[in-house]
């Protein structure tokens, strides 16, 4: 080895953590609540990734500060116990992740989460998954710009003093490759989450796997090679 560190950067829904029908499930209950227009499962799926902000103004062009604000109090009132929770099915971590955590620790690499979730449930659904303590550094939504903005993977990567020659993002939406490929770190997608291959490929992938078990040998050929091109 080099002695150099080398990072890889996780993204936390559908990737680490099978979450995408308990988000779903928790988006149309909102919505439904609010009495907001009508969307689809599939309209719901494809923003997760993005900043919370911006996934409303998707699902509903035009809005603003209003919906957003309403939004917040509801969770505030599930919050409070003033409105129900959701009836969500379990939120659970991936077969195969825990290993792979493993296998990457055991060579070397810092891990990290890059999520464009808010704290709100967040250091809970970790803990939930077993997978508190695991990271060397954590960057949520409430810490600055969300995905496809680089920021939060170049402050993980100042964190550990990674350079982006020897980090990795690893996610399973067009948001995640491109938080990588604008920071200039290798991108690897992961086909078990929201966004299908071809996707991820366009976004501009180094790689795209079907199993975690591909992810270390693909991290290195990238993190000990060149992720450049």
């Amino acid at each position: 080895m080099n002695g150099k560190t080398r990072l890889a950067a996780f993204d936390l829904d559908g990737t680490l953590l099978n979450s995408i029908p308990s988000i779903v499930i928790g988006v149309r209950t909102c919505w439904d609540a609010l009495g907001f227009p009508d969307v689809s499962d599939d309209e719901i799926r494809n923003i997760i990734g993005l900043p919370w902000e911006e996934s409303v103004q998707t699902l509903m062009p035009g809005a603003g500060a209003r919906e957003v604000s309403m939004i917040n109090e509801y969770h505030a009132e599930i919050a409070r116990g003033d409105r129900p929770s959701p009836d969500r099915p379990p939120e659970e971590i991936f077969a195969g992740a825990a290993e792979t955590l493993d296998r990457f620790e055991a060579d070397g690499y810092v891990l990290a989460i890059v999520t464009s979730r808010s704290n709100r449930r967040f250091y809970e659904l970790l803990d939930r998954a077993g997978l508190s303590g695991r990271f060397a550094t954590v960057k949520t939504a409430d810490l600055g710009p969300g995905k496809p903005d680089p920021y939060l993977l170049i402050e993980a990567m100042a964190d550990v003093g990674a350079t982006p020659e020897d980090t990795v993002m690893i996610g399973d939406t067009t948001y995640d490759i491109m938080t990588g490929r604008n920071a200039g770190t290798g991108a690897i997608g992961v086909t078990w989450g929201v966004h299908p291959d071809h996707k991820l490929t366009d976004a501009g992938a180094h790689h795209v796997v079907d199993d975690f078990e591909d992810l270390h040998d693909h991290a290195n050929a990238l993190t000990l090679g060149s992720a450049s091109s």
